[in-house]
């Protein structure tokens, strides 16, 4: 008998041991994680990543406009501007295409190779100057602290790759779930006025059938882009502040698009109509995020 419960000691022993090296390692993997995130998050606002300082991840994809610039095109590094307007990082994770106008792109690890090696025109300017950059953070005592906790069992842990993972580790971190029309949707009634849900019928009408392209993407779910005349459908979250507009920023406001589709479409829509919308548009719009610390500036908010 004795020995039986010995056994059973033994097994229980065995179990406990099995269960808290997996809670250990569950631990070290998430602490891995945020130690990415936080260097990428150093990354994304420091001009250090491009080659003569002027540029960083920020300058394009700025947090108060929802990771976009506000500019028709954003220019790089050498200040000529790039072909398309800055495209929102935020719900980046929940993309299955990463660029404007090339369905081909399908992650972000295919996506970020264009900002870093770009050469017409240069954005960040990392061709044939990654040994110049990479030395520069390798020198920074902050970095070689973020990087050593980020890749802890790399004897050289400066390189291209682990920088695109840490920067990719934060940017996956930009979600924008929120909006009133979201918590319309889970049933929260009152999140929505009398006008923007007019605008909201307005928008899902036959008559002007935006929701045939813009369809209201499913919160933390891989949501499949469409493509129209070879450009990618954008998501209408954060619509408001996120012009100018179309892929190339060539409309400046939202009354502009609103024109725009009349002539295109032959719409007639009346002053009532388009306050509506906008109403409607409001609704799309949530900057939650910017209460989060950890995703602003290191160097402005620890």
């Amino acid at each position: 008998m004795q020995k039986k419960w010995n056994v059973i000691g033994l097994i229980i022993a065995a179990v406990c041991t099995g269960l808290f090296l997996i809670q250990a390692e569950s631990i070290a993997k998430q602490n891995l994680v945020k130690a990415r995130v936080n260097l990428g998050r150093h990354l994304f606002y420091d001009t250090k990543l491009s080659y003569n300082l002027t540029k960083s991840c920020v300058s394009c994809h700025d947090p108060s406009m929802a990771f976009t610039d506000g500019y028709r095109t954003s220019s790089g590094a050498d200040g000529y501007n790039v072909k398309h307007n800055a495209i929102s990082l935020l719900n980046v994770k929940y993309r299955t295409k990463y660029t404007w106008a090339n369905p081909a792109i399908t992650s972000l690890q295919m996506q970020i190779q264009f900002p870093f090696f770009n050469e017409h025109p240069t954005e960040l300017g990392w061709k044939s100057q990654e040994q110049i950059i990479l030395n520069r953070f390798a020198a920074d005592s902050n970095y070689q602290q973020l990087f050593k906790l980020a890749f802890p069992n790399q004897k050289k842990p400066f390189n291209v790759s682990n920088i695109q993972q840490a920067l990719i580790a934060f940017e996956e971190q930009l979600i924008s779930y929120n909006a009133p029309y979201d918590q319309y949707l889970k049933g929260n009634k009152q999140a929505l006025n009398v006008e923007a849900i007019a605008g909201m019928n307005l928008f899902n009408s036959e008559k002007l059938g935006c929701i045939k392209c813009h369809s209201w993407e499913k919160p933390f779910e891989k949501n499949e882009s469409k493509f129209s005349f070879g450009i990618r459908v954008p998501s209408l979250r954060n619509v408001m502040i996120t012009g100018p507009y179309m892929h190339d920023g060539s409309i400046d406001n939202i009354f502009a698009v609103f024109r725009y589709y009349e002539n295109k479409k032959s719409l007639n829509l009346s002053n009532t109509e388009q306050q509506a919308l906008i109403a409607f548009f409001n609704a799309l719009t949530d900057t939650s995020y910017l209460s989060k610390k950890e995703l602003l500036n290191p160097f402005q908010y620890q």
